[in-house]
């Protein structure tokens, strides 16, 4: 799996879930029969003052915990005659105490009832129908509810923007991510319009489904926006993961800067990439001084890989000095080839050449070099400024049969050879 990919694994579904409070009030259900009468669809039944009184007081002991009293009073006021309109809310507020005793599937139960009892309102039969999809989505039963959702949808005139975000969280449950797409995108359209900002685990439903549908493209935008309106350093450094994985480096080193500027990256790994993305820039000098930072404020583990890393940003700077030092550490700790060859290489810029031929042999025994022709070319070009053309041969030679170092090594043998014959007749001139 790709890093930057893997990076996202991690958060990406992490997007939660919309607050579910799926009762309906008495006062509410008085407004939506009102509505539903000006609106003339369905013939309205009233509810009766005794029958409000009864279940205004059943609410009132739910609301003092008093659960068993409520449903014992509800059994009671089951006895009475009551019109279609007063069993409907009789049910509505079955679910009311089940839902506050935290008894969902009594809570659903009593809403399905509700739904059950002919010509009740419009407005209650809506209500009820959304409530009943959220309690359906917090037992987890996502097919039902969005089943349940799809019927509210039909019933309503102005669907609101989190109902849209409420259907695109079933369907990403249900994992019908192209489905889920458009709802949610609705819903943060139609926040925007409204000139408010889209909520935060809005935007990671958004970006979970982008993440589903390998759009990355539209990842990146969405992370933008999640970075923007709700900074955070984990936002940044996904979307630099997705600029990696869209091959777009500058961008991905502006994103993790950014977190930086803003002393968001709190992690070692988090650095290291920023440090990395730098070096690849070219820009090795910030990258060492991100490293040193990040080793002083003990967030950055002095391992002989962390000192090898920040060795090379110094070296690549042409900080020799600093290179040195912080490389001397790393070789001491790993005592890894290449932490030696590095060192090497080092004392060679310098020009101090036993130092240099020390480290290039020490390279050479550790035995466990990612290119052992290297050190050869290096352990060569060594000797022949201590002036030894005979051993420097002889490393070139055993260079030239690595195939990739083959052609350098066959000019250095001839240039060695060359200088010999020239040497040997100057001295017989001589």
């Amino acid at each position: 799996m790709n890093k930057s990919v893997s990076i996202l694994m991690s958060a990406v579904l992490a997007y939660g879930l919309v607050a579910v409070t799926p009762v309906v009030s008495q006062a509410q259900a008085a407004e939506q029969t009102e509505e539903a009468s000006k609106k003339r669809v369905r013939r309205a039944q009233t509810l009766r003052p005794v029958i409000f009184k009864k279940l205004d007081a059943v609410r009132a002991l739910a609301d003092e915990k008093k659960y068993d009293e409520a449903l014992d009073d509800l059994a009671s006021v089951e006895k009475v005659r009551r019109n279609s309109y007063e069993q409907a809310m009789t049910h509505n507020m079955y679910a009311y105490v089940y839902f506050n005793k935290e008894d969902y599937a009594g809570a659903i139960g009593a809403y399905n009832n509700v739904l059950a009892v002919d010509n009740i309102p419009e407005s209650l039969e809506q209500t009820t129908l959304y409530s009943l999809a959220k309690l359906y989505l917090m037992q987890e039963n996502y097919k039902e509810s969005l089943t349940t959702l799809n019927k509210w949808f039909t019933v309503v005139e102005k669907p609101g923007a989190e109902a849209f975000i409420l259907r695109a969280q079933m369907q990403f449950q249900l994992e019908q991510y192209s489905k889920a797409l458009p709802d949610v995108k609705k819903a943060i359209a139609m926040v925007k319009e409204q000139g408010n900002k889209p909520k935060e685990n809005w935007l990671m439903l958004e970006r979970a489904v982008y993440y589903q549908n390998k759009d990355f493209k539209n990842l990146a935008r969405c992370l933008q926006d999640l970075a923007t309106l709700y900074p955070k350093g984990q936002y940044w450094v996904q979307l630099a993961a997705v600029y990696s994985e869209l091959g777009q480096p500058l961008k991905e080193l502006t994103a993790l800067e950014n977190a930086y500027d803003q002393n968001m990256l709190t992690r070692e790994g988090e650095l290291m990439n920023l440090a990395y993305a730098l070096m690849g820039q070219e820009i090795p000098f910030k990258a060492a001084k991100v490293l040193e930072k990040g080793l002083k404020d003990e967030v950055i583990k002095p391992t002989a890989k962390n000192l090898s890393t920040l060795g090379d940003a110094w070296m690549l700077a042409k900080e020799y000095d600093k290179a040195i030092v912080v490389m001397a550490q790393a070789a001491k700790a790993s005592g890894a080839g290449d932490d030696f060859f590095k060192l090497a290489q080092i004392h060679t810029e310098r020009q101090e050449w036993k130092l240099a031929l020390d480290n290039v042999n020490a390279a050479i025994s550790a035995g466990d070099l990612k290119k052992t022709s290297a050190a050869y070319i290096l352990k060569g070009n060594i000797l022949f400024n201590l002036d030894d053309l005979g051993y420097a041969h002889d490393m070139f030679a055993k260079a030239k049969d690595y195939p990739e170092a083959e052609k350098m090594a066959d000019q250095w043998i001839k240039y060695i050879d060359g200088e010999q014959k020239r040497r040997e007749y100057m001295a017989s001139a001589g």
